[in-house]
């Protein structure tokens, strides 16, 4: 539950999207995030997307993306309610990053523009903590 990465994040419009920590364990990164909403509107989540990007985007060429999707989502929830925080936790399939490229997670909203986006880059995903015990439900 502690906050082991500190420097990844995006605070705008009183959302805070947070990658808390990542874990590997059996070919698998899990991602720990945590959304915090310090308005009192709520923040519906229209969709998590997980790709990964060029860190340069160069004038007349196609930007190449690979969309991730996620295998499984603990604790996905699609609203966090004013003045709350919720921790969700997305499995991954194991990857890495080349050097000229960069993860974006993305949390867009539902109907609004409070969109929230981070970015991970291969040193992070490559520092990830191992997990021995892993109860899976």
């Amino acid at each position: 539950n502690k906050r082991e990465i500190k420097h990844i994040g995006s605070k705008r419009f009183g959302v805070q999207f947070l990658l808390k920590s990542i874990y590997t364990n059996n070919g698998m990164l899990y991602f720990h995030t945590e959304i915090k909403n310090t308005s009192n509107i709520a923040f519906d989540i229209d969709y998590v997307s997980f790709k990964i990007v060029d860190k340069k985007v160069v004038k007349r060429t196609a930007m190449q993306e690979q969309v991730i999707e996620p295998l499984r989502a603990q604790n996905y929830v699609t609203v966090v309610h004013g003045k709350q925080s919720e921790r969700t936790v997305f499995a991954l399939e194991k990857f890495t990053i080349p050097d000229d490229k960069q993860l974006v997670i993305e949390v867009a909203e539902k109907d609004g523009g409070r969109h929230q986006t981070i970015v991970v880059e291969n040193e992070d995903i490559v520092r990830a903590n191992v997990i021995d015990e892993l109860s899976i439900q």
